[in-house]
């Protein structure tokens, strides 16, 4: 939801053309529908099915081109997601909530804080302007393209926050973009592998739940 949000933002505070208007509404629409569609499925046991085998026999038109069986369980599988999420959903939705927004805010703030420390001002990319490039480029880097849209990522906003800028502002985007990125990608990879040994060597919380944990479990 973030991208339309971003735009129409970026739409009433700065001169934009009428073509990001529209895609800013067009998208804002779209946002709703998407909403209205997932809380449908998420309430109607019988709606779910029904999207899971329509996409389920959408899938297996496309796949049957290649010799490759139908798929004939995504219809129950539908089903078990509606449970599943309506469960994690009812248990945890708050913290779910605030742990998404607070983990894109701060991934937006480090990109801000990363151009103007490189001396890329206000007047050159407006902090609306970083917004929008920064929801697009996490929208495509959901895509599995690269791991951890590697390549992808830096081209994405480079492109997006250079548009209509002379070459040296130019570089200090890129200049930005690549301390964002160690920050943000490359600085996690030693200290989520110094997590997951130590995780793997300390075993006292483990024990303890076996301690709690009721007889024959």
């Amino acid at each position: 939801g973030l991208p339309p949000l971003a735009l129409g933002v970026l739409a009433f505070t700065e001169d934009v053309g009428s073509a990001l208007v529209i895609a800013a509404a067009v998208g804002m629409v779209f946002l709703v529908g998407m909403i209205v569609g997932f809380a449908l499925v998420l309430r109607s046991k019988r709606l779910d099915r029904v999207v899971g085998d329509w996409l389920g026999r959408l899938v297996s038109w496309v796949t049957g081109r290649f010799g490759r069986a139908p798929v004939t369980t995504w219809g129950a599988a539908a089903v078990r997601f509606r449970i599943t999420t309506n469960d994690l959903l009812a248990a945890g939705w708050k913290r779910l909530t605030v742990t998404t927004v607070v983990s894109h805010l701060s991934l937006y703030l480090v990109l801000l804080a990363a151009l103007r420390s490189a001396g890329v001002s206000e007047a050159d990319v407006s902090w609306v302007r970083v917004l929008a490039a920064f929801a697009f480029v996490r929208l495509i880097s959901a895509l599995p393209i690269t791991p951890g849209g590697l390549g992808v990522v830096e081209l994405g906003y480079t492109a997006a926050l250079a548009i209509g800028l002379d070459d040296p502002t130019k570089a200090k985007i890129v200049a930005a973009v690549l301390v964002f990125r160690f920050i943000t990608y490359f600085l996690p990879i030693p200290l989520g592998a110094a997590s997951y040994l130590y995780w793997r060597s300390n075993r006292s919380w483990r024990a303890a739940a076996a301690e709690g944990a009721p007889a024959g479990e």
